[in-house]
């Protein structure tokens, strides 16, 4: 009795051994499981913050390459294992075209790395559009309104003047005062960069909104080069038929009174232009005439000039100081003038657009600005801007 107890005593000594024995195997397993496991997380989050850093480190030298690209449009040479914290960034740069005609569309590709991480970028950029007639009027350092006169809009490319005229759109703006008197109407919004820059007559009214404080708005120089341009390209005399005379070594333009000139399309260059009382300066119908002009342009009593276009299609730019038109003045064209004082006289019809350095209207007369310029560009700006952008 006593040797069959001791051995199943024995029997369950033996077996408590082959439990524990197990019990510790599978303790070690899911230790080294959870080794495992701790160590591939770790790991992975050690990639995945690798990934991160090259992912940031290909978004600096997209940066970079925009703001080179910025202050040189025609960069194309981009970055090869340029250093950036932890990591290193390449850019490549891609133009699609250099014809100075057609906005260039430039694709950026960039690639950071960090340790054994890496990230591609691709960006879309093109330079902005310049848009120089953004309003019926602005005048850079004032803009004043007086007795009667008004704004409004309309689209010529939609109908008449008569058939799309709205009392909205015919926007005025400064980057000092606007000031309205005696009766003066805008149809639109009058805004002024200054605080407390608008002042509104008790008989004035403006049909949008009224704001001041506003950001300032920054004129485009014309560029020297489009100058240059003009003036070893000029259209005159050749592009001129009727009555006019024109100094080729100035390169000033008069009409005399009751004279008339009809400019073929093309590229002109002038000095001074002056058009007497009742002249007439017309566009070749269907034709396109872009004016750069380095002096002053008088406009006297009962002027028109380009009465039956639109005002895309008579364009000027100019860096003279003074743009004067007198009574009666019917006028279809874009001006932008950043340094020049434009005075609008007496019942004088402007339809398009006026950009100068001041701006005074006087007397019943009215600017309708064309919407259809809203859309217009000039050229593009020196500004680089991104469309889009994806990871590859």
């Amino acid at each position: 009795m006593s040797s069959r107890l001791n051995s199943l005593m024995r029997d369950n000594r033996g077996g408590a051994l082959v439990i524990t024995l197990g019990l510790m195997l599978l303790l070690t397993i899911a230790a080294i499981t959870a080794v495992h496991i701790a160590q591939t997380d770790i790991e992975l989050s050690f990639n995945q913050v690798h990934s991160d850093q090259a992912f940031y480190v290909a978004e600096a030298g997209l940066k970079q390459a925009l703001v080179t690209l910025i202050h040189n449009n025609s960069w194309n040479t981009g970055y090869v294992n340029e250093v950036f914290e932890q990591g290193l960034y390449s850019v490549a740069v891609s133009h699609t075209n250099v014809d100075s005609l057609i906005i260039d569309t430039v694709t950026l590709r960039a690639t950071g790395v960090v340790e054994q991480a890496m990230a591609n970028l691709e960006a879309v950029v093109v330079p902005r559009p310049w848009r120089p007639f953004q309003f019926a009027m602005f005048g850079d350092d004032s803009l004043m309104m007086t007795n009667n006169c008004c704004t409004d809009s309309y689209r010529s490319d939609s109908g008449t003047y008569a058939t799309t005229v709205l009392s909205e759109d015919g926007d005025v703006a400064s980057n000092g005062i606007v000031d309205l008197t005696n009766s003066a109407v805008v149809g639109g919004d009058a805004s002024s960069a200054e605080v407390g820059g608008v002042s509104i007559c008790a008989t004035c009214s403006v049909s949008g909104d009224a704001e001041d404080g506003v950001a300032p708005y920054y004129l485009e120089p014309i560029p020297d080069s489009e100058f240059v341009a003009a003036h070893d390209n000029n259209s005159a005399p050749g592009g001129f038929s009727g009555g006019y005379s024109y100094d080729g070594i100035t390169h000033d333009l008069t009409l005399g009174p009751l004279q008339n000139v009809e400019l073929a399309g093309g590229v002109y260059y002038f000095n001074d232009v002056n058009l007497g009382v009742n002249s007439q300066l017309t566009v070749a119908p269907g034709e396109t005439v872009v004016i750069y002009m380095t002096g002053d342009l008088t406009l006297q009593s009962n002027t028109s000039v380009n009465p039956t276009g639109a005002a895309s299609e008579c364009l000027i730019f100019s860096t003279g100081s003074i743009f004067t038109m007198g009574m009666s003045i019917d006028i279809t064209a874009s001006f932008y003038g950043p340094e020049a004082d434009v005075f609008i006289g007496n019942s004088c019809n402007y339809y398009g657009s006026v950009v100068g350095g001041s701006v005074v209207m006087d007397n019943a007369a009215c600017v309708h600005y064309d919407r259809a310029l809203s859309d217009f560009a000039a050229g593009v700006t020196g500004e680089m801007v991104m469309l889009s952008w994806r990871e590859d």
